[in-house]
């Protein structure tokens, strides 16, 4: 498929955008002296228009008060867009794919009787089919004190680090394999935690394991249910180690779980100053005839500037079957002509991302190179399928 010039343009825009922005910063100051006014001044007007700029983020907070019934009223909203292109080992022409509404939500947020929040979104889809597409949270939270929280509706079940982390703050433009490969969609369920000392914290929840087939509600009736347990430890002030786990008694039949009936995940999160480390080992239980997977996720990024960072990402995973691990849907699956499963997986993403508005605005570049010890299933054989993929990405939340 050839690169239409909209996204030609679209790709080259973000990317001088970005080197462009990146010169504004350093060349800003000498700009302004040549001007005839001082640093000092020059400094202090171009952070008042930039706050005033980013302070349009906020737009959506309408109402507060510290009495009443109703603490606060917000419209909540995420867009999401982003650019791929990969070209693989099967095919002779490379494939690409500007996604205008990677993510697409709105919404809103009502915190009442000091304790409370409902927040309420749905996912958008103004390109084709109805516009509303579907439920993406329907949430309550309960929490009294510091230490309590109670979550009733449609949420995450966190396992796995990745997988806990809002893909407004995320530092990478796609979650990696396995963990995109086990854990489940978002489901109906209730979620308590709890701080039991400085160092350690944890929580349990059950859920569904089944949402509606129209607009995704999360009271189906017909899920067999499921349960998870997380388990923090701040093993320093700038390391957290953390034990995730997940079952699923539906797994292979409810329809917001994958077929894994258990999965685990031991995982970390340290910050050294400018310096940041994110590790996890999982495990995932197939249910039936479906391949246990394992497999690892090590990724470092360093605060190059205030605005900028750089991350690097290395997957691995593994199956106990020749066909147990499957290529990324989105992308790597695109060029894979020739299968898209097998029973080891490697992969190395390099990223640069630059904070506008912190996380509410910024945009991401990133180049990926997996490698898959592929199953051919038409001559009992196997061989290597290797992929380049890059990516860009616009994302802002309010």
């Amino acid at each position: 498929m050839k690169t239409s010039l909209r996204i030609k343009a679209a790709i080259l825009g973000m990317g001088a955008a970005l080197v462009l922005t990146a010169g504004a910063v350093t060349a800003g100051e000498e700009t302004n002296d040549e001007k005839g006014c001082s640093c000092e001044n020059c400094e202090k007007d171009r952070g008042w228009k930039f706050n005033k700029f980013c302070d349009l983020f906020n737009i959506g907070k309408l109402y507060e008060s510290d009495t009443g019934f109703i603490d606060k009223f917000a419209i909540i909203g995420r867009y999401q867009a982003q650019y791929h292109w990969s070209d693989g080992d099967d095919v002779g022409d490379s494939f690409d794919n500007w996604e205008n509404h990677r993510r697409l939500r709105g919404g809103f947020k009502i915190g009442f009787l000091d304790d409370f929040e409902f927040v309420g979104q749905l996912n958008l889809n103004p390109e084709k089919g109805r516009f509303f597409k579907d439920v993406e949270d329907l949430l309550v939270t309960w929490k009294p004190s510091d230490s309590f929280y109670l979550f009733v509706g449609k949420q995450k079940a966190a396992v796995t680090r990745e997988w806990g982390e809002s893909s407004k703050t995320m530092k990478t433009l796609e979650r990696s394999q396995l963990v995109n490969q086990i854990v489940p969609d978002k489901i109906g369920g209730v979620v308590a935690g709890y701080q039991f000392t400085d160092r350690i914290h944890a929580e349990a929840g059950v859920y569904s394991g089944s949402n509606t087939e129209e607009w995704s509600l999360p009271w189906s009736t017909e899920g067999d249910g499921a349960a998870s347990v997380r388990v923090a430890y701040d093993l320093t002030d700038a390391t957290e180690v953390r034990f995730d786990y997940f079952y699923a008694d539906g797994a292979g039949r409810d329809n917001a779980v994958e077929d894994y009936d258990q999965i685990f995940s031991l995982n970390s999160e340290s910050d050294w100053g400018r310096f940041h480390l994110v590790t996890d080992l999982m495990y995932g239980e197939g249910t039936g005839d479906v391949s246990d997977v394992y497999g690892a996720v090590l990724m470092p990024y360093y605060d190059i500037a205030d605005k900028f960072d750089v991350v690097l990402r290395y997957t691995y995973s593994d199956s106990d079957d020749k066909d147990g691990i499957r290529l990324q849907k989105r992308y790597e699956q695109t060029v894979a002509e020739y299968g898209d499963s097998g029973d080891s997986y490697h992969a190395i993403y390099g990223g640069l991302n630059y904070y506008i508005c912190k996380d509410k605005l910024k945009m991401m570049l990133g180049l990926e190179y997996s490698t898959l010890d592929r199953f051919q299933e038409d001559t009992d054989s196997t061989d290597d399928f290797d992929q380049v993929t890059f990516f860009s990405g616009i994302r802002l939340y309010f």
